[in-house]
């Protein structure tokens, strides 16, 4: 991820780029991962509302069950190795953004 991404996913969190600089790492981490639970959650209810829709308007014929879509939302999960590769990327980031 490059510092644009990093200011870009700090303000779909609601940061502003000074609060995004200032903030720990584990802090933006916070962030961010409330903020990919959130869009989860949204796409849940979208499905939901998807499914009753089609199911109240075709009087419960071929509305498809939302469950195995939601599944998939909540399948993938960061492994630990691809946590580790994240943070040393934004720390080598960090080390040529503090030598500009």
């Amino acid at each position: 991820m490059n510092w644009r991404g990093i200011i870009e996913s700090g303000a779909l969190a609601g940061l502003k780029p000074s609060e995004v600089w200032e903030l720990e790492l584990w802090e933006y981490n916070v962030y961010i991962g409330f903020l990919q639970e959130q869009r989860k959650r949204d796409a849940a209810n979208a499905i939901l509302t998807g499914y009753y829709a089609a199911y109240y308007t075709n009087g419960g014929k071929k509305a498809k069950n939302p469950n195995e879509l939601i599944k998939k939302l909540y399948a993938k999960k960061q492994n630990f190795e691809d946590g580790l590769r994240d943070i040393e990327r934004l720390k080598e980031f960090e080390k040529k953004k503090s030598g500009e």
